[in-house]
């Protein structure tokens, strides 16, 4: 099996029209960024790592489209939780490697910052996007948090 990829949403993830027009998936220069309902059997595993109420299965996390959905429909006080297992048979030890050795993520679109183990980083307003895009988005060794305050 290959990788899956978790996003957790404050509130319940609302498709922009412009996805829905694409049967769920918002393609934009060949790529994708589209979101399902988890299957029940990754809810309880994630549940332990995720602390946000709505769980959904990604695709394309970190892509162009990905960024493109954070800077058009991202609210100010929203707030995602990105995780993702490599192989999903394996999951226990990226699990593991969370509760364990987190090295835990946290953008915030708003402040404009990028914090991870090795400090915080402020990002440019006018370039923000290109930047992160950039920058590693999701790993299997914690959970990223977007934020917009």
């Amino acid at each position: 099996m290959s990788e899956i990829q978790f996003l957790a949403s404050t509130k319940p993830f609302i498709i922009p029209k412009e996805m829905v027009e694409n049967n769920g998936v918002f393609f934009e220069n060949g790529w994708s960024f589209s979101v399902y309902d988890l299957d029940p059997y990754w809810i309880k595993i994630v549940q332990e790592i995720l602390t946000l109420p709505y769980l959904y299965e990604a695709r394309g996390l970190g892509n162009k489209d990905f960024w493109t959905y954070i800077d058009k429909y991202m609210e100010v006080g929203d707030v995602l939780e990105l995780y993702r297992i490599p192989v999903q048979q394996w999951y226990q030890e990226s699990i593991r490697n969370v509760l364990e050795n987190s090295k835990h993520i946290k953008i915030n679109i708003g402040s404009r910052t990028y914090q991870n183990e090795y400090g915080i980083f402020r990002l440019n307003e006018k370039t923000l996007l290109e930047e992160l895009s950039h920058r590693i988005l999701v790993t299997e060794y914690g959970v990223t948090t977007i934020e917009n305050y």
